[in-house]
């Protein structure tokens, strides 16, 4: 009896293919749309002034001075950062007029305090309210105190080790040969920028990042039009199928394995649209295009996830229009905790902790995962963690209604 439900709401789903087909089209043209203007809004011509910087230095401290002045000669800093020589309070008021994007107030005895390892701390001012010039020097700033961190750590680590070994007569020349190691990686910071491109989206190029991001988004708002499909049985219905063997879990399985398979089929013809596309095409040869069924498989777990929470959204909603209604702006809001819209790296601290634990970033990493043709346990017992826990919920929320 379970067999002929599960037909019978393959059935009922397949009738309305039409409507999702026609749905499909519609969000393909917003989906592109949204993931092209977003692409060039976070890449485009648009580029940030320099950083004007205050520093206050203490009183006959030349050492501070040749500090401040080798920093400043840095093709990484040279390149942003505009220093100027000021005294506190003016940087200070600088900083708070809105004429400095940051200050540095040097404290007495900087050199010597990193040499003997006491270390003291070099105030940063920054405006409150962090424009992007004030964020990037501070990342420079941060960068720069992980590495001398960095570096003192391994000083005190073969200092450690040679007095375990009795060679105490040997620690200048290690220490020498080791500022001189650290010194080498340190200092020509440019060295990274010529070598290693760094982006906001991670492994993928900024257009591949935002297509899959169009994609889930597209993927979750496709319910949208056979939300006839996924509205809760009547209490009658509910009742027969109860008799008959059919509890709430079997019918929260056969919805969502109805819905999964709708999905499926529509990302098929997607995938077939989207590999005439020149990025794509080229990451798909080099990855799915030799993993082909890694990449369906995966490509089935994420329709059926997605499916998952659509049926629960759905469940909790009751009507068709509160389902509609509940259904987007679940799916915008969480879309956008979890850097679909802007990439995490650019959201506040307490939502980039968030951003790993939404579904769109799960869905969004076995996206990924699944056009490159690469698998991985973790990512899998997301999408599976996520699945069951929206089949668990459908399946109590269908109950307590019966």
């Amino acid at each position: 009896m379970r067999l002929v439900f599960w037909i019978l709401e393959l059935k009922r789903a397949y009738r309305r293919f039409p409507q999702m087909f026609v749905g499909a089209i519609a969000l393909l043209f917003l989906a592109g749309a949204v993931a092209l203007l977003a692409g060039r809004a976070l890449y485009g011509d648009a580029a940030m002034g320099r950083v004007s910087v205050g520093v206050a230095l203490p009183e006959d401290d030349a050492l501070a001075k040749q500090m401040v002045s080798m920093i400043s000669s840095l093709e990484s800093v040279k390149s942003l950062c505009d220093f100027q020589y000021l005294e506190q309070e003016e940087c200070i008021r600088g900083v708070r007029e809105g004429r400095l994007s940051a200050a540095m107030d040097m404290p007495q005895g900087l050199i010597q305090g990193i040499m003997d390892g006491s270390n003291p701390a070099v105030r940063i001012l920054l405006p409150a309210d962090d424009w992007l010039e004030s964020r990037i020097f501070r990342e420079l700033t941060e960068a720069g105190a992980k590495i001398l961190g960095s570096s003192q750590a391994g000083i005190y680590a073969g200092n450690e080790l040679y007095r375990m070994y009795g060679m105490e007569g040997s620690v200048p020349e290690m220490e020498r040969d080791l500022n001189q190691i650290f010194l080498s990686y340190s200092l020509p910071r440019e060295d990274y920028f010529r070598h290693l491109q760094v982006s906001a989206t991670g492994d993928v190029e900024v257009p591949v990042f935002y297509g899959i991001s169009a994609y889930v988004l597209f993927l979750l708002l496709l319910a949208i039009p056979v939300s006839g499909y996924l509205l809760p049985l009547s209490p009658a219905m509910r009742r027969k199928l109860t008799l008959a063997g059919v509890g709430s879990a079997s019918r929260a399985w056969g919805r969502i394995a109805g819905l999964g398979s709708l999905f499926f089929v529509i990302s098929l013809m997607t995938v077939i649209f989207a590999r005439r596309l020149p990025v794509l095409s080229k990451m798909w040869e080099a990855g799915a295009g030799s993993q082909s069924v890694i990449s369906g498989l995966l490509l089935l777990t994420i329709c059926l996830t997605a499916a998952s929470l659509v049926a629960v959204i759905y469940q909790m909603a009751g009507s068709l229009l509160g389902g509609i209604m509940l259904l987007f702006l679940t799916v915008t809001a969480q879309h956008f905790l979890a850097g679909g819209f802007l990439p995490a790296v650019f959201l506040p601290e307490t939502l980039r902790r968030l951003a790993s634990v939404m579904p769109s970033a799960i869905l969004m990493e076995g996206v990924q995962r699944a056009l490159t043709g690469s698998w991985s346990f973790v990512m899998t017992g997301k999408l599976l963690a996520l699945f069951f826990l929206c089949f668990l919920l459908t399946a109590f929320l269908e109950r307590r209604e019966g």
